[in-house]
């Protein structure tokens, strides 16, 4: 599954509008905002973040302060395709850093980095809340638990085909 690209929204204004109608303008909505832009954008972009803050009527450095609190939410756009895998406890002890390491190597891209090409960001996360089916990995926001080097080469081969 290919995760969407391209945000419909693409200026300020526009943007501003669809947060007026999803957004009541309160201190309490810039999480709900912030996932918002993640799902739009993949990412959060700058000019989206201020324009948030514009809307909520919250300084910049706090949307941006709330942006860099929380792992599940990126400042820089990552790959076309998204590979996490969970560093937690359980998964760790359980094969996550040889599936971590192995990847990073057939990948040629370190944890937080994405491939030349710019197709497949490899990520590390500290909890995908699936210790029972350690080790766990996120492939384009689709967890595989109970994962094994062969099937994690599987779904990001299969994933970055064009």
């Amino acid at each position: 599954m290919r995760r969407m690209e391209v945000a419909l929204i693409t200026d300020r204004k526009e943007l501003r509008a669809v947060l007026r109608e999803k957004f009541p303008r309160n201190h309490g909505q810039l999480l709900p905002a912030l996932h918002f832009l993640q799902h739009e954008f993949g990412h959060l972009p700058d000019w989206a973040m201020e324009v948030v803050g514009w809307h909520l009527g919250i300084p910049a450095s706090e949307v941006y302060g709330a942006a860099t609190s929380y792992t599940e939410l990126r400042i820089k756009k990552p790959g076309e395709h998204v590979v996490r895998v969970c560093t937690g406890l359980g998964c760790w002890m359980n094969g996550g850093k040889d599936l971590l390491s192995g990847l990073a190597h057939d990948l040629q891209a370190k944890p937080g980095e994405t491939t030349s090409d710019g197709r497949i960001t490899l990520e590390e996360t500290l909890c995908g809340f699936l210790c029972g089916l350690a080790p766990a990995v996120e492939v384009d926001g689709k967890w595989q638990g109970r994962a094994t080097a062969a099937a994690v080469h599987a779904s990001v081969n299969g994933a970055a085909k064009p």
